[in-house]
Protein backbone atom coordinates (compact mmCIF):
# COMPACT_ATOMS: atom_id res chain seq x y z
CA UNK A 1 0.00 0.00 0.00
CA UNK A 2 1.12 3.27 -0.73
CA UNK A 3 1.35 6.03 1.95
CA UNK A 4 -0.24 9.10 1.97
CA UNK A 5 0.21 12.44 3.90
CA UNK A 6 -0.18 12.72 7.25
CA UNK A 7 -2.49 14.74 9.61
CA UNK A 8 -3.58 14.45 12.74
CA UNK A 9 -7.06 16.19 14.36
CA UNK A 10 -7.82 17.13 17.73
CA UNK A 11 -9.73 18.26 20.71
CA UNK A 12 -8.23 20.08 23.65
CA UNK A 13 -9.63 20.69 27.61
CA UNK A 14 -13.42 20.01 26.60
CA UNK A 15 -15.53 19.21 29.30
CA UNK A 16 -16.64 15.50 28.68
CA UNK A 17 -19.75 14.31 30.87
CA UNK A 18 -21.64 12.43 28.46
CA UNK A 19 -21.33 9.47 25.67
CA UNK A 20 -20.38 10.95 22.71
CA UNK A 21 -17.87 10.77 19.47
CA UNK A 22 -14.76 12.58 20.57
CA UNK A 23 -13.61 12.52 16.90
CA UNK A 24 -14.97 11.80 13.68
CA UNK A 25 -13.14 11.56 10.21
CA UNK A 26 -14.95 11.71 7.27
CA UNK A 27 -13.23 11.11 3.97
CA UNK A 28 -14.51 13.11 1.31
CA UNK A 29 -15.51 11.23 -2.14
CA UNK A 30 -12.24 11.61 -3.69
CA UNK A 31 -9.77 9.97 -1.17
CA UNK A 32 -9.40 7.44 1.17
CA UNK A 33 -7.54 7.96 4.56
CA UNK A 34 -5.84 4.82 6.95
CA UNK A 35 -6.47 5.58 10.61
CA UNK A 36 -2.29 5.45 12.56
CA UNK A 37 -3.40 5.63 16.02
CA UNK A 38 -5.00 7.74 18.61
CA UNK A 39 -4.11 9.42 21.93
CA UNK A 40 -6.44 10.01 24.89
CA UNK A 41 -6.50 11.95 28.29
CA UNK A 42 -8.22 14.06 30.89
CA UNK A 43 -6.91 16.48 33.74
CA UNK A 44 -9.12 17.14 36.07
CA UNK A 45 -10.00 13.23 37.37
CA UNK A 46 -7.89 12.04 40.36
CA UNK A 47 -9.78 8.38 41.14
CA UNK A 48 -9.02 5.78 38.61
CA UNK A 49 -12.09 4.68 36.59
CA UNK A 50 -12.16 2.68 33.39
CA UNK A 51 -14.00 3.68 30.54
CA UNK A 52 -14.91 2.02 27.69
CA UNK A 53 -14.05 3.39 23.88
CA UNK A 54 -14.25 2.26 20.49
CA UNK A 55 -13.15 2.77 16.84
CA UNK A 56 -15.81 2.51 14.31
CA UNK A 57 -15.73 2.34 10.64
CA UNK A 58 -19.18 4.04 9.62
CA UNK A 59 -19.09 2.33 5.89
CA UNK A 60 -22.28 3.81 3.67
CA UNK A 61 -25.11 6.44 3.99
CA UNK A 62 -23.07 8.18 6.90
CA UNK A 63 -24.89 11.26 9.51
CA UNK A 64 -22.87 13.17 10.89
CA UNK A 65 -22.98 13.59 14.39
CA UNK A 66 -24.36 17.13 15.84
CA UNK A 67 -23.87 18.49 19.50
CA UNK A 68 -20.19 19.13 18.83
CA UNK A 69 -18.25 20.86 16.37
CA UNK A 70 -16.26 21.09 13.45
CA UNK A 71 -12.21 20.41 13.43
CA UNK A 72 -10.06 21.28 10.71
CA UNK A 73 -7.27 17.98 10.45
CA UNK A 74 -3.93 19.90 10.35
CA UNK A 75 -1.20 18.44 7.95
CA UNK A 76 1.94 17.09 9.79
CA UNK A 77 4.45 18.31 7.41
CA UNK A 78 4.65 21.80 6.28
CA UNK A 79 3.82 22.36 2.50
CA UNK A 80 1.69 19.64 1.96
CA UNK A 81 -2.01 19.82 0.41
CA UNK A 82 -4.74 20.55 3.23
CA UNK A 83 -7.08 17.39 4.17
CA UNK A 84 -9.42 16.27 2.07
CA UNK A 85 -11.14 14.57 4.78
CA UNK A 86 -13.44 16.51 7.20
CA UNK A 87 -13.73 16.05 11.26
CA UNK A 88 -16.03 16.82 13.88
CA UNK A 89 -15.09 16.78 17.18
CA UNK A 90 -17.49 16.03 20.90
CA UNK A 91 -20.59 14.99 19.47
CA UNK A 92 -22.80 13.89 22.07
CA UNK A 93 -25.42 12.64 19.21
CA UNK A 94 -23.31 10.36 17.58
CA UNK A 95 -22.93 9.75 14.07
CA UNK A 96 -25.00 6.96 12.06
CA UNK A 97 -24.69 4.46 9.37
CA UNK A 98 -27.08 2.92 6.72
CA UNK A 99 -24.80 0.29 7.02
CA UNK A 100 -23.19 -2.01 9.46
CA UNK A 101 -20.82 0.15 11.86
CA UNK A 102 -17.83 -2.19 11.75
CA UNK A 103 -15.57 -2.32 15.31
CA UNK A 104 -11.70 -1.57 14.36
CA UNK A 105 -10.66 -1.10 18.00
CA UNK A 106 -12.57 -2.42 20.82
CA UNK A 107 -10.63 -1.29 25.06
CA UNK A 108 -11.04 0.52 28.22
CA UNK A 109 -9.21 4.25 28.69
CA UNK A 110 -8.12 4.53 32.18
CA UNK A 111 -8.56 8.15 33.04
CA UNK A 112 -5.69 8.34 35.67
CA UNK A 113 -3.55 7.02 33.37
CA UNK A 114 -4.85 7.87 29.70
CA UNK A 115 -4.37 5.70 26.06
CA UNK A 116 -2.66 5.65 23.55
CA UNK A 117 -2.50 3.21 20.82
CA UNK A 118 -0.97 3.38 16.97
CA UNK A 119 -2.07 0.05 14.79
CA UNK A 120 1.05 -1.77 13.63
CA UNK A 121 1.99 -0.66 10.09
CA UNK A 122 0.74 -3.96 8.03
CA UNK A 123 -3.02 -3.27 9.95
CA UNK A 124 -3.45 -0.02 9.45
CA UNK A 125 -7.14 0.14 8.92
CA UNK A 126 -8.51 1.51 5.73
CA UNK A 127 -11.44 4.08 5.74
CA UNK A 128 -12.50 4.40 2.27
CA UNK A 129 -14.15 7.01 0.29
CA UNK A 130 -16.94 8.59 1.48
CA UNK A 131 -16.95 6.20 4.56
CA UNK A 132 -16.15 7.63 8.42
CA UNK A 133 -14.12 6.28 11.31
CA UNK A 134 -15.29 7.49 14.57
CA UNK A 135 -13.41 7.16 17.98
CA UNK A 136 -16.17 7.23 20.56
CA UNK A 137 -16.16 7.43 24.26
CA UNK A 138 -19.13 4.42 24.80
CA UNK A 139 -19.71 5.17 28.87
CA UNK A 140 -19.90 8.32 30.88
CA UNK A 141 -18.04 9.23 33.36
CA UNK A 142 -18.98 9.17 36.65
CA UNK A 143 -18.70 13.16 37.51
CA UNK A 144 -17.27 15.35 34.05
CA UNK A 145 -13.48 15.70 33.08
CA UNK A 146 -11.40 18.14 31.15
CA UNK A 147 -10.13 15.81 28.47
CA UNK A 148 -7.93 16.27 25.28
CA UNK A 149 -7.15 14.07 22.43
CA UNK A 150 -5.88 13.64 18.61
CA UNK A 151 -6.19 10.76 16.09
CA UNK A 152 -3.64 10.28 13.32
CA UNK A 153 -4.33 9.51 9.61
CA UNK A 154 -3.14 9.51 6.56
CA UNK A 155 -4.94 10.27 3.03
CA UNK A 156 -4.04 7.45 0.78
CA UNK A 157 -2.77 8.71 -2.69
Amino acid sequence: MARGRAYSVEFNNVAVSVVQDLIALYCGSSMACGLLGFVIGQITGTTVANLRIRVRRLPTTVTSGSGGGAATPRKAMQGDAAATATARINDTTQATTSGTAETLHSDVFNTVNGYQFFWPPNMVPTIGISQAAVLSLDQAPGAPMTMSGTLYFEELI
